[in-house]
């Protein structure tokens, strides 16, 4: 087993956090073993992807690190549709490209999500009206505590609004890979803006295309402005409450869900918190996404809480809604 010490700030995209105690991983004989030592040294496991949606804190004594680097794509023809098995150290990315390669419809929407395999699961990522749930069978996980490599089933992954039993449950499940039912026919999802404006005939290629461009307009790359993408979850209101938001904010933009609606986050941060662009040291929105901190420079990870915790208190005091963050904090 290959420890050593590492700065954790060059393991998440926010380029903020401390010091602390890092194995790379390569297969799963080496993750039991780097599992076993945490266990024998009272150190908590947490399992690092590519840092895109994590920030840490400046104090990481008590945890030991595992970036898992198990590799692999494979496509297997079925019937109707074709499974897709992919480990967890592959870029997320990449995996759809091999899926728009290989013609297979489900995941196009999800384009240009920055992460790893192994992360997509916890944070069962969405895009443009598709979920990561829509398509995945099931998680190949090891289970800290049972000590044993199981596959846990869609159900079983207990899937919601980017949530699921490994969210839930940060120490128990380190995730080996997943599997995905893609369909050879084309089903393009295009409800949401600006997929709208193509034509249920488009390619894969087109939606794909249509993504990216999407993606990287509004928002900033994390190689030249340090940030997680959408610090914050939009947030899901009852009937009566998004009504009695519209009361109060007739321009607000709701979208209908099972029960009730669902709020722009951006939209509150904008023009209840009139944070937009709003800068505080290292610390700020970007100014044509304002969903997105970023670090403009030497930001620490008490100046990114502040400045986080100042937004949500104005959005709860002109709003009553409460934002909840997306991002990991790691502390």
């Amino acid at each position: 087993m290959n420890l050593q010490k590492a700065s954790l700030k060059n393991f998440s995209s926010m380029r903020i956090g401390g010091e602390g105690n890092l194995v790379m991983v390569k297969n799963e004989e080496e993750l039991v073993e780097a599992v076993e030592y945490a266990q024998a040294e009272g150190l908590r496991v947490h399992v690092l992807g590519e840092g895109t949606n994590s920030v840490f804190g400046d104090d990481l004594k008590d945890y030991l690190f595992l970036k898992i680097e198990l590799k692999g794509i494979e496509s297997k023809l079925l019937a109707v549709s074709c499974q897709l098995s992919a480990n967890a150290g592959e870029n997320w990315d990449e995996v759809v490209k091999f899926a728009i390669k290989e013609n297979l419809w489900g995941i196009e929407n999800l384009s240009y999500i920055p992460g790893t395999v192994g992360a997509a699961p916890v944070q069962n990522i969405g895009a443009y009206g598709t979920e990561l749930k829509d398509t995945l069978i099931s998680v190949r996980v090891y289970d800290i505590k049972e000590k044993v490599f199981k596959e846990l089933s869609n159900e079983e992954c207990h899937f919601s609004y980017r949530d699921s039993i490994f969210k839930q449950n940060p120490s128990r499940y380190t995730i080996c890979g997943i599997k995905l039912n893609l369909s050879k026919t084309p089903k393009p999802i295009l409800t949401y803006k600006p997929l709208d404006a193509l034509s249920v005939s488009s390619t894969l290629q087109e939606i794909r295309d249509l993504v990216v461009k999407t993606r990287t307009t509004k928002l900033p790359d994390y190689n030249i402005y340090p940030n997680t993408g959408s610090f914050f979850k939009n947030t899901t209101l009852t009937k009566e409450e998004g009504v009695n938001l519209r009361n109060k904010f007739p321009d607000i933009v709701l979208h209908e869900v099972d029960g009730g609606y669902k709020v722009p986050s951006a939209w509150l941060i904008e023009h209840v918190a009139k944070m937009k662009g709003v800068r505080v040291g290292d610390i700020g929105t970007w100014p044509i996404q304002p969903l997105v901190l970023v670090n403009y420079g030497n930001g620490t990870f008490k100046e990114l809480v502040d400045f986080s915790e100042t937004l949500i208190k104005k959005v709860k005091d002109g709003s009553g809604v409460l934002l909840e963050r997306e991002v990991n904090f790691i502390e």
